[in-house]
């Protein structure tokens, strides 16, 4: 008797435990951000064409309804627009995607593009693109190119939008192929690459030997990123005496705390090490350059 007590309040533990680790997986947040392959302003279409600000709603609705929380692109916009004092992005000279981007707490953007076809018989068809994109690392996810709806004498362009996406469950399989990137992710980390290059004032160069084993200021640099990249997975592209290219290094997802961690982060550690070494082996305090860190990649100049 006293087993079988002990067997249930094992089972009653163990799903008390499943549920909370289900409750600590991080779930991405998305913003659905309208995009054009051409250069075409894609968020100025956005804005002044009713059809196809539909078509782009309806792809916020149909991955909201299938579990993901996209952020609000017009009330995003809005915020936008009220703190640059302006009414519409057409001719604005800043660059209205990297201000969305400030305000977007998203983790995946999934860039979107919507193309409206109409015959010459008036009827329509609508056709949609998505392309999944890591929003911290600009590492692409998932790619996804949707059948075009068959022509329909219609104005309502969310039902064309949402047979195009349903038409065949391709919307499924979309979610089906950004879940397991995103997995893949949050298993193995996000991926940045960072790049070292000897500028015209420094004093240290990527191939000195830095200590009595010959060991190259490359070789020093190259283990501390096997030592710090995330399950020691990283990559290096090009070793040379003016540069050290590392085409992929990863970084988990998220810290102890459950914070995202960012490019800037490693970036951050990674320059102090340098500084410090290079002054320590050269017997000279050497001022470290803030690195550029910009889409995912962080490049340094050697002091």
């Amino acid at each position: 008797m006293k087993g079988s007590f002990l067997l249930l309040a094992i089972s009653l533990l163990s799903g008390l435990a499943d549920a909370q680790a289900q409750v600590a997986v991080h779930q991405p947040r998305i913003l659905i951000l309208p995009y054009t392959a051409s250069g075409q302003n894609a968020l100025e279409e956005y804005e002044s064409s009713f059809a196809y600000r539909t078509a782009v709603t309806e792809v916020a609705r149909a991955m909201n309804d299938r579990g993901f929380r996209p952020d609000d692109l017009q009330e995003i916009l809005a915020r936008v627009k009220e703190n640059e004092a302006i009414s519409t992005l057409k001719g604005v000279s800043f660059d209205p995607v990297e201000r969305i981007l400030q305000y977007s707490t998203a983790d995946i953007l999934v860039r979107t593009e919507v193309y409206i076809h109409t015959d010459a018989s008036g009827a329509n068809s609508v056709q949609i693109n998505l392309r999944a994109v890591d929003k911290v690392s600009s590492r692409a996810m998932y790619a996804m190119n949707f059948d075009a709806t068959p022509h329909f004498k219609t104005d309502d362009y969310g039902y064309l939008a949402r047979r195009a996406l349903t038409e065949n469950d391709q919307i499924s399989a979309f979610i089906e192929g950004l879940n397991a990137s995103f997995s893949d992710v949050r298993l193995h980390g996000r991926t940045i690459s960072c790049i070292i290059e000897r500028g015209e004032l420094s004093r240290a160069s990527l191939s000195d030997e830095v200590n009595e084993e010959y060991d190259l200021l490359a070789d020093i640099l190259i283990e501390w990123v096997r030592q710090h990249a995330y399950q020691g997975n990283f990559r290096v592209r090009t070793n040379t005496e003016n540069q050290l290219y590392f085409d992929e290094i990863r970084i988990p997802l998220l810290d102890e705390e459950g914070r995202n961690v960012l490019p800037d982060d490693f970036a951050r550690e990674f320059r102090k090490y340098i500084g410090q070494f290079c002054s320590d082996y050269l017997q000279e305090r050497l001022p470290m350059p803030r690195p550029v860190v910009n889409n995912g990649t962080i490049r340094f100049i050697l002091p």
